[in-house]
């Protein structure tokens, strides 16, 4: 009967305390907007080269595959289908999706500790430069990597891990039980992913805040979270459905106006113009498929974009979990280390 209770409680704060949590993210974006980009400054240039240069390596290295450009993820190399699934070039297919791409997302989530000093700092009142912020970051190198690398593992290696050796385990005659192997394993891994994103969302704070280790990060972090991962997952949620109506709509825009000077992104235009913006709202993307490699400015352009796309939505998350933090920590907030 508590746990009803509680769980009731939870539910009808919620809705009271949001106008207030998304003023409070407002007013830390508005108050701190300029140092937010000095401090993002560095990881957006490298974030950019990177994926600027990884994707004509990628071509270069298999020359043969085709290029998808997206709303969803703006650029990937894609192998050409088989003869009895060919699709027609330049024809926009649509789909759906949840989510971010994860190389520019990554790249950029390392920005959350900085930003997340930034915030906290300024709430208690101290002037921030971008040397300062950087040499305290710097000072948590080691264990920022560590936790980084530690996602990536648990995100990325054990599904593939798992994939590989039961292809490698199964006989392929059993095609209809590999499938459901592997439909299990995918759901299984959605759950532990989603599961460990809302354990271990307030590990930034712990490390910038109470200047604690990785390990006692991430423990701070679930202690915070326990009760009330209910309210996170909703605010999260929500937060992760907006950025990614945000992304597709902008990419989208990106993707017709280059139509303009782009013969080969005309057929793009010609669908989204109609109207086709509003299936952005319920996960929908658009995708266009080219035989040859679109022109380097033109990928500089489509990179650029959704780059400064995920740089204008990284303070909003590194704002949202710290407010979620000094809601939970109350004085603990007040601990940041120097």
């Amino acid at each position: 009967m508590q746990n009803i209770l509680e769980d009731t409680g939870e539910a009808v704060a919620m809705p009271q305390q949001f106008p207030r949590l998304v003023s409070r993210i407002f007013r830390d974006y508005r108050n701190n907007l300029g140092l937010f980009w000095k401090v993002m400054f560095p990881l957006i240039i490298i974030n950019f080269l990177f994926y600027l240069g990884i994707l004509p390596f990628a071509k270069l290295m298999s020359p043969e595959e085709q290029w998808a450009i997206s709303t969803a993820s703006s650029l990937a190399t894609t192998s050409p289908p088989a003869p009895a699934q060919s699709i027609n070039v330049k024809d926009v297919r649509w789909g759906m999706h949840f989510g971010f791409s994860s190389v520019p997302v990554g790249l950029l989530w390392l920005a959350m500790c900085p930003l997340v000093f930034t915030i906290v700092q300024r709430h208690n009142g101290i002037d921030m430069t971008f040397k300062a912020v950087w040499q305290q970051t710097l000072r948590k190198t080691a264990p920022i990597l560590g936790i980084a690398f530690l996602i990536v593992l648990l995100t990325s290696a054990v599904p593939l891990l798992a994939g590989f050796l039961i292809s490698e385990t199964l006989d392929p005659s059993y095609g209809s039980i590999l499938f459901s192997v592997l439909m299990c394993i995918t759901v299984a891994w959605f759950v532990f992913i989603i599961y460990f994103i809302l354990k271990w969302s307030l590990y930034n704070q712990g490390l910038m805040i109470e200047n604690l280790s990785a390990i006692g990060a991430l423990r701070r972090s679930s202690e915070l979270v326990g009760g009330t991962w209910r309210r996170f997952f909703r605010i999260y949620l929500l937060l992760a459905w907006v950025s990614t109506v945000v992304t597709s709509m902008l990419l989208g825009l990106t993707l017709v106006l280059l139509s303009f000077a782009v013969p080969e992104f005309i057929p793009m235009r010609e669908i989204l113009l109609p109207g086709k913006f509003i299936s952005f709202f319920f996960f929908g993307y658009a995708e266009i498929t080219l035989e040859n490699a679109p022109k380097f400015s033109t990928i500089g352009a489509i990179v650029g974009v959704q780059t400064l796309i995920y740089a204008m939505l990284t303070p909003i998350w590194a704002s949202l979990t710290t407010q979620l933090y000094m809601e939970r920590a109350g004085g603990d907030a007040q601990q940041v280390s120097a």
